[in-house]
């Protein structure tokens, strides 16, 4: 520290110096002394026997040599002596730290020890009596303090003077505790007498000196005390503890040394929590907890406001987090082992609410960061969360969480807040929604129920229709519609709307719905051009498409038959009905090519429908030895003369429209048809069927061509005008 301080004065000293010499050449200079400069790039020679009359650069270039003024060699730059020179302090660094601080701090801290050892073990050997160990003890340490006090204010205040004195402090507040509770000579009304007289002392040295080694090894050692003594877990000791750790925040919070608050809770939290469980009652475990958290609090939130705000430190943040976490855990833990689960939840409930105090009563202070704020409400909020899930049960968790998302969407729309806020907001608004979404797979178990192993009850129907409100309703109040966060909220929103439909409805039931929510959503979008609106339609229309095609419409009922042909009908037509709604209305909000493929898809979907019902009326029979029956037969040459109609048809209508995506399509099932028959037809039909479904495929493919060959050339010139 002496070297600190004589680097600070050195530094002073050459500062102001060199102010000085600004000064002197910054000063007006006469008459007579400006007439001497002579113009050689500005420079200033020192005063010369010459004429007051200024000469210009001609006259003094015109005067014989030996009548110029010859400047006077500059004499040799000599070096100031340094403050450490004059008071005649060694310049070795090593040295120094080795000699002055070292071997004093490690003395002090030996002696210290040996105090300890004194209190602790001398009892075993009968040397002295408790009393005479006490008195000792505290002689000793008395005169320690009294030394190092007289040393640092008399003489050349070295670090020994402050080990001295650090070491007595601690080994005082040593002394007081094994005097009031191990030996039980002095009662504990005085003992926390002495503890405070002592803290005082302690405070008041780290403080004048400001000694971050006094604080320490003499506030840190008090606050070891008790542990390191053995002192027990009784309110006596944690009182001694709770004026030692107050010391210590009189210190932290008046010279800022934020290292002393992470180091005094690491040393106080191991010492008052076993007393949480050791015979305490409700009301003690509570006025500890209230105690030492309060206090930790006061650290972290004192701290920030001396310092003033800015951004947010590691220090606070990490003691004000850590403190929460060991009174959330350590509280609940207490209570439950006293079998007071009510008092648990009543604790995390204050613990939160406490914490979102400080974040909102602490920016009314001068110089609190918001940063901290931010932080005191985030962890009052988890808090809040977990106490909450600790109470309550079931769907009213998942409603509840939802309805705090819509809370955080509207104080997002209401504010507008942003930066760190907004990112506070933001992860209040998510948190939420996640956990309600978790609390909603826990209650309604969708895999179980989709399998059929499970049916829904009315909590997971309600856990299911909060998250689904929660979200959209967030979405509306979240941002703008190209946010990122409506996007997702409203993506969740509508992917919980398609799980409630397919965890209460089933069969066509479940595709009629999916269409309707689809129609609702296309007519949204096409209102308010919201496109989140319309990719809920495609995901509905998508869903709607492969239920139809696995159950209502199969592809094996092409070999066999529809099962159910108004069920069918009325899956596959609603699918064809909301693409061809969606690319009717969606061309706006869609990429350039998907307007035309969902027209597409409306058509390919009618055709699949209509490809079923012809084969329908020919089902019912089995196939034996490889060999279909003669209805199903029937009704595969009446698919593949059905295929083979529509495309021509299709390839006439493409050729007098002159519509080249139509004339394509046609000639794409045509190929299919030729396929159907060269390959599935000749290797199931029996030899008159397959007869008949070659004769029909080539009259019709030869029909075909034949129109080509005569509507082809008007289409030409129809595009030539």
């Amino acid at each position: 520290m002496e070297r600190e301080r004589l680097e600070r004065l050195e530094t002073r000293y050459e500062e102001l110096a060199g102010r000085v010499a600004l000064l002197e050449l910054e000063r007006p200079r006469p008459a007579a002394e400006r007439a001497l400069e002579v113009d050689t790039g500005g420079g200033l020679f020192a005063p010369r026997v010459r004429d007051a009359v200024p000469l210009d650069r001609t006259t003094e270039s015109a005067a014989p040599p030996l009548l110029r003024t010859v400047d006077p060699p500059a004499a040799p730059a000599v070096e100031p002596p340094t403050l450490r020179e004059r008071l005649g302090v060694a310049d070795d660094p090593l040295e120094d730290l080795l000699g002055g601080r070292v071997l004093a701090w490690v003395g002090s801290l030996a002696v210290f020890l040996g105090l300890l050892f004194l209190l602790a073990i001398a009892i075993s050997r009968g040397w002295l009596g408790e009393g005479a160990r006490v008195a000792l003890a505290a002689l000793a340490s008395s005169g320690l303090i009294a030394g190092g006090a007289w040393l640092h204010e008399r003489t050349a205040r070295v670090d020994a003077a402050r080990a001295a004195a650090a070491a007595g402090i601690a080994g005082l507040f040593a002394t007081a505790t094994v005097a009031t509770r191990l030996y039980a000579l002095v009662p504990e009304p005085v003992g926390l007498a002495m503890a405070l007289l002592i803290g005082a002392c302690a405070t008041m040295l780290a403080l004048r000196w400001d000694s971050r080694g006094l604080a320490a090894l003499g506030i840190l050692g008090a606050v070891a005390a008790p542990l390191l003594v053995g002192a027990g877990h009784a309110a006596g000791t944690l009182a001694l503890l709770f004026v030692a750790l107050a010391s210590a925040t009189g210190v932290l919070l008046w010279r800022r040394w934020d290292w002393l608050a992470l180091a005094a809770f690491a040393l106080a939290a191991p010492q008052w929590i076993p007393s949480l469980f050791d015979g305490a009652s409700t009301a003690g475990a509570a006025v500890a907890l209230v105690a030492f958290g309060g206090l930790a609090v006061a650290m972290a939130v004192g701290y920030d406001v001396r310092v003033g705000a800015g951004a947010l430190r590691s220090q606070p943040a990490l003691l004000l987090t850590a403190n929460a976490l060991t009174l959330a855990v350590a509280g609940w833990c207490a209570f439950d082992g006293l079998g007071d689960a009510a008092a648990g939840e009543i604790s995390l409930a204050a613990l939160a609410a406490a914490h979102v105090a400080v974040g909102l009563v602490g920016p009314r202070l001068a110089r609190v960061s918001e940063q901290l704020k931010l932080l005191a409400l985030s962890i009052g909020i988890v808090l809040a969360d977990v106490a909450f899930a600790l109470v309550l049960h079931g769907w009213v968790l998942a409603l509840g969480w939802a309805a705090t998302g819509v809370a955080f969407a509207a104080l997002q729309r209401r504010a507008g807040v942003s930066g760190r806020d907004g990112a506070f907001v933001q992860g209040g608004l998510g948190g939420h929604l996640a956990l309600a979404l978790v609390q909603t797979l826990l209650v309604a178990h969708p895999l179980a129920v989709l399998r059929g192993d499970a049916t829904l009850t009315a909590a997971g129907a309600v856990s299911v229709t909060a998250l689904a409100a929660g979200c959209l309703a967030a979405g509306r109040l979240a941002g703008r519609a190209e946010n990122t966060w409506r996007i997702a909220l409203d993506a969740t929103g509508l992917a919980a709307l398609a799980l409630l439909a397919a965890l209460t409805l089933d069969g066509t039931a479940l595709v009629l719905a999916w269409v309707g929510e689809g129609i609702v959503l296309v007519r949204i979008a096409r209102r308010f051009g919201d496109r989140v609106a319309a990719g809920g339609a495609l995901g509905f229309l998508a869903l709607a498409s492969l239920h139809a095609l696995a159950f209502e419409a199969p592809p094996s009922s092409l070999a066999s038959g529809l099962a159910a042909p108004l069920d069918a009908l009325a899956a596959v037509g609603g699918v064809a009905a909301l693409a061809l709604l969606c690319s009717a209305w969606l061309p706006g909000l869609l990429p350039e090519p998907a307007p035309g493929a969902l027209r597409g898809g409306a058509v390919v979907m009618s055709l699949y429908l209509a490809s079923g019902l012809v084969v329908t009326p020919f089902a019912g029979g089995q196939a034996i030895e490889g060999e279909l029956l003669d209805a199903q037969q029937q009704g595969q040459l009446a698919l593949s003369v059905f295929w083979t109609l529509t495309g021509v048809g299709a390839l006439v209508a493409g050729l007098r429209g002159d519509r080249r995506p139509l004339r394509l399509a046609a000639l794409a099932l045509l190929g299919i048809a030729v396929a159907k028959v060269f390959l599935l037809d000749l290797a199931t039909l029996t030899s008159v069927y397959r007869v008949g479904s070659f004769v029909a495929l080539g009259l019709l493919l030869l029909a075909g061509a034949a129109l080509w060959q005569r509507l082809r050339p008007r289409a030409a010139s129809v595009r030539g005008r």
